[in-house]
């Protein structure tokens, strides 16, 4: 296949998720990268691939969307988050002030539930994309009860991208990854450091220190690694991923259909109000959270990898 992989830049130029690419290329496709502000001539591709959030490349889908005369097949893996699925019992999302204020100057690095639902469902009404593909369950379930037909592919494990396990010593105790503008984060943390757990928080789109080798050895540091949610019940393979492949206990919220991780094998889950004494239990059983590491790391190593996910994909798209 000649495949046009549309991707989003980090602050220091790199791709953000350079293994999809790695992996389309081991599968022996021909690829080439793009991104929102190329003009590309669509005529001897067979697939454009859009990674992440359609969202994110408003130009693209505009240009899609205009039916143009030569228009390959358009697939979407989308890995943002969506509303919660019906039946759920969550609450609908509550947005913060940073998300209101990208939803309503239409930035197109809005990624809040809302706006990830609207453009999907935009692009149903234009009859696009031909393959939808999310990265959980529960967005599929989301999806399926509006009536739009997805394919649950979950993110997979690649080395060269998300890490390995290092010969050092594990002196973080509790190590959270990810951008604090998310308010309840802030809280939690608060909540967790007055219980007497020291948490380090590390993680932001804007300082590239955090990727790489760096966040490698960091993440092989921690004995656990705390997954809080951007919206109860939310999905965060990548931080799951993370934390188990470099050999850190998760230890998250509770997640709405979180498989393929199964709680209590690969990572231990407990509401929030119970976190804090949840993750100190562990730190004084270094054993049961070793156990539970070890399972963790076989799944995402064994089974959960990105080439199987995107294989799927790939025969998913060779039978249109």
């Amino acid at each position: 296949m000649n495949i046009i992989l549309y991707q989003r830049r980090l602050a220091n130029g790199e791709a953000e998720r350079p293994e999809a690419e790695a992996c389309l290329r081991q599968a022996g496709c021909r690829i080439r990268v793009s991104d929102d502000e190329a003009s590309d001539d669509w005529r001897d591709a067979d697939w454009l691939w859009i990674q992440g959030n359609a969202g994110w490349f408003p130009r693209v889908c505009r240009r899609l969307e205009r039916r143009p005369a030569k228009k390959p097949r358009v697939v979407v893996w989308h890995t943002e988050p969506l509303p919660p699925r019906p039946g759920s019992a969550l609450r609908p999302s509550r947005l913060h002030l940073r998300e209101i204020a990208k939803k309503v100057l239409r930035d197109r690095r809005a990624t809040d539930p809302y706006t990830n639902a609207a453009r999907i469902q935009r692009m149903r009404r234009s009859g696009l994309p031909d393959l939808l593909a999310v990265s959980s369950r529960s967005r599929q379930l989301y999806l399926a009860s509006r009536g739009i037909e997805s394919h649950f592919i979950p993110l997979g494990y690649h080395a060269a991208t998300h890490g390995r396990m290092l010969p050092l010593q594990r002196d973080i105790d509790a190590l959270f990854l990810g951008t604090m503008a998310v308010p309840r984060r802030r809280r939690l943390v608060r909540q967790m450091r007055r219980a007497g757990i020291e948490v380090r928080t590390e993680g932001s789109w804007n300082d590239c220190s955090g990727f790489g080798e760096n966040r490698t050895r960091l993440l092989n540091r921690a004995k656990i690694l705390v997954n809080l949610l951007r919206q109860p019940g939310d999905f965060s393979g990548l931080r799951m991923i993370l934390g188990m492949c470099n050999g850190a206990m998760v230890i998250s919220e509770p997640i709405d259909k979180p498989e393929p991780y199964v709680p209590g094998r690969h990572y231990i889950e407990a509401p929030v109000g119970q976190l804090s004494s949840v993750i100190l239990y562990y730190l004084k059983h270094p054993q049961e959270r070793k156990r539970i590491a070890a399972e963790g790391y076989r799944l995402v190593t064994q089974n959960l990898t990105m080439q199987n996910s995107v294989k799927r994909i790939l025969e998913l798209a060779g039978g249109f």
